[in-house]
């Protein structure tokens, strides 16, 4: 089985160094042009995939409406990125003092994050991980997978995938997947990562917060 992960395209809260988390906001023009570089790769690459997953939420789902704009696309909770609680919204260097312990611990130091209040913990966002996973793994083995979420919920979903600790997961976050670039898996019995973040295609590259 060979599973394709992205995130979605930059919006507009990205480029505003904001928070999104379950809150949205639409796709920057940068963005929209990203997701088109993309589509054109994978055209050009002759990839083809026998199931699409996009996370319900707007930005990941319009960014895998335009790569993928005449095939079925399978919307699934599991992959909604993590709850970012009292923070959602809020731009970065504008959080209070006690706001930017827990973004540093979220980002920086996974093993001792609980939560952001009104938020979800990493427990929580590992659970729909290996959920999603559970069922993905009951397709054909021969199976070809696109999946569209977003950054922290990819963090943890790779990390779940290779087994890694909480703590290695900023192993994965440094640097932070871009949006549109590809990451492939394959899973035989277990994951293999192959390739991490290929963005030579992109024209715009992301340089600000990835939620």
């Amino acid at each position: 089985m060979k599973i394709y992960l992205t995130r979605h395209s930059k919006t507009i809260w990205n480029s505003e160094l904001r928070l999104q988390g379950r809150g949205d906001s639409p796709l920057t023009d940068d963005g929209i042009t990203n997701a088109l570089a993309l589509k054109r790769f994978l055209n050009d690459s002759k990839l083809n995939f026998d199931y699409i997953y996009s996370s319900p939420i707007n930005r990941s789902y319009q960014t895998a409406c335009l790569l993928f704009d005449e095939s079925i696309i399978i919307k699934d909770d599991r992959l909604m990125e993590m709850d970012f609680g009292e923070l959602e919204g809020k731009k970065i260097h504008e959080l209070k003092d006690e706001e930017k312990i827990i973004y540093d611990d979220l980002w920086n130091h996974p093993e001792r994050f609980k939560h952001i209040p009104h938020g979800e913990s990493y427990e929580d966002v590992i659970e729909r991980c290996l959920s999603f996973l559970k069922d993905l793994n009951q397709l054909p083995a021969d199976s070809t997978i696109f999946i569209m979420t977003h950054g922290m919920y990819f963090i943890v979903l790779l990390g779940t995938m290779l087994h890694l600790d909480k703590k290695d997961y900023i192993q994965i976050n440094n640097p932070v997947v871009d949006g549109c670039s590809l990451t492939l898996v394959e899973y035989d019995n277990d994951y293999h990562l192959i390739y991490y973040n290929k963005h030579d295609y992109l024209p715009h590259k992301m340089e600000d917060i990835y939620n």
